[in-house]
């Protein structure tokens, strides 16, 4: 069994969709407003990133198990933040969005794995400043950034009834 990360390709949106909406069901079985009442992803978003060449999926064995993108900034969210601040004041940053991960691998580390490889490819694009944000109450994928060694910074807020989320970010050299 192979697992990797790649970019993704327009034949993967089907995938990917189905991924997305899995994710945006499982926020709202969990009582989390985060992605709903259409502030989630939608096929729009999904077809621009991969159009823009933001988007990347991982595969676990020939199947499309998670989806996640690198998204340069700046990001105008990202701007206002409030109860801390961003290390450093740098523009060339990239924020990584829209993690989503198989409902059926959920629970064996894909979003770990997911989240590391977005890491290193954003390495290998030369950005040295990594940005990450969740829903305050999103305490799982929030367990996932700081396994992948984020630090918290502060609060940001997208514009939107429950658009709050906690702001991470991770410096490489």
């Amino acid at each position: 069994m192979t697992t990797y990360t790649r970019k993704a390709r327009a034949a993967d949106t089907e995938a990917i969709m189905k991924i997305l909406n899995d994710g945006i069901a499982y926020l709202k079985e969990q009582g989390s407003p985060q992605w709903q009442n259409g502030h989630g992803p939608n096929l729009d978003t999904v077809q621009n990133d991969i159009q823009n060449d933001f988007a990347y999926v991982l595969k676990d064995d020939q199947k499309i198990v998670g989806y996640g993108t690198l998204i340069p900034g700046p990001d105008h969210a990202y701007e206002n933040m409030t109860d801390g601040m961003w290390q450093g004041e740098s523009t060339h940053y990239v924020a990584i969005h829209r993690i989503a991960v198989d409902q059926h691998h959920r629970g064996k580390g894909i979003s770990k794995m997911l989240l590391h490889d977005l890491i290193v490819l954003a390495r290998n694009l030369d950005y040295k400043d990594i940005r990450i944000d969740t829903y305050p109450k999103n305490h799982l994928m929030e367990k996932v950034i700081f396994a992948t060694g984020f630090t918290y910074r502060g609060m940001i807020h997208f514009g939107y009834t429950h658009g709050e989320r906690k702001a991470y970010q991770l410096l490489i050299d």
